[in-house]
């Protein structure tokens, strides 16, 4: 008998019951969850994404849109970890409410959504109570976030993590919520949530021109990476702020009390009137004013990809 690719996987999976199988959903934040979950349970456990079977793995991670293509796999874990539309939220606790366990983002998705969740076995996570795992921010800056991963036993647990931003905490404590489950040894996880940085383009730090510090974020696309970025920008103390992407619709997101410019790669629309907006109709004008503006006190959140103002990163 022939069968296709589709059938061998699942025949692989039902002649390995041991391997567990984690799927992640959500609107955005899918690879920091996949990143930070290989990289808290791989100090344990042998993780792949995707089927491989050269590795033996003990953890399959897979994204929710290779799904549709195996309705005979019920995963032991499904990860929501954002949701913005009733069609999404359809899509993603269809999938949850086959699984054996659901891990929700408490924070990015919202409560009306729960009405479609039918599965009793749940853990959150999230910044704050009430969700069962959650992270007590202390101490936040270019360094990082210093704090406490809090559990359901409201033990907490001190860690410090190379990672800028409150949103990206959120996948650590969740990839921390599933290490508890399989058991995993805290000295492991702590050790995996050390080891783990951004990837370049999210909220990653970099050394800019004339020794300016740059926030690249330019990977990132959703209006909720914006929002996040801009918490972010707020709090770190910097004498200039500097906000440069491309989109005039982010204006309405902004505290123009706390930047000094917002710099926009695109044609100035007939109504902005707002003195701390400058537009650029090109890259070569955008970065010639950045090199006339930028000095060791400016602090920018780069939502489009512009390397030339980048010296080098600093994790």
């Amino acid at each position: 008998m022939i069968f296709d690719a589709k059938s061998k996987i699942e025949r692989y999976f039902r002649k390995n019951p041991q391997i567990k199988t984690i799927v992640i959903t959500g609107s955005y934040g899918r690879k920091s969850a996949i990143r930070c979950i290989g990289m808290i349970l791989g100090q344990a456990l042998t993780v792949t994404m995707g089927v491989n079977k050269a590795a033996d793995p003990d953890v399959v991670v897979l994204d929710y849109k290779s799904m549709s293509e195996f309705p005979e796999i019920n995963p032991d874990i499904v990860v929501i970890t954002s949701c913005e539309t009733d069609e999404e939220a359809r899509e993603f606790f269809a999938l949850a409410n086959r699984a054996k366990h659901v891990v929700i983002n408490y924070n990015d998705v919202p409560q009306q959504f729960a009405k479609y969740l039918r599965n009793p076995e749940i853990t959150t996570y999230g910044d704050e109570l009430p969700a069962d795992f959650y992270f007590e921010n202390h101490d936040s800056g270019l360094d990082g976030q210093a704090g406490d991963i809090v559990n359901p036993e409201r033990e907490h647990i001190p860690v410090v993590v190379k990672l800028i931003g409150e949103h990206n905490m959120r996948p650590v404590v969740m990839a921390c919520a599933i290490a508890k489950m399989f058991q995993i040894d805290r000295e492991k996880i702590l050790a995996g949530v050390a080891a783990i940085r951004p990837v370049h383009g999210r909220m990653s730090p970099a050394k800019g021109l004339h020794n300016s510090v740059i926030l690249d974020d330019s990977a990132s696309t959703s209006a909720t990476s914006l929002k996040y970025g801009m918490r972010a920008l707020y709090n770190i103390q910097a004498p200039d702020r500097i906000l440069v992407t491309d989109d005039v619709r982010k204006l309405a997101k902004i505290d123009f009390d706390m930047v000094s410019e917002v710099l926009i790669l695109g044609q100035k629309p007939v109504n902005n009137a707002h003195k701390k907006v400058l537009f650029f109709t090109n890259e070569l004008d955008l970065i010639s004013h950045l090199g006339e503006r930028l000095d060791e006190n400016c602090l920018v959140l780069l939502e489009i990809p512009l390397p030339e103002i980048i010296d080098s990163y600093l994790w």
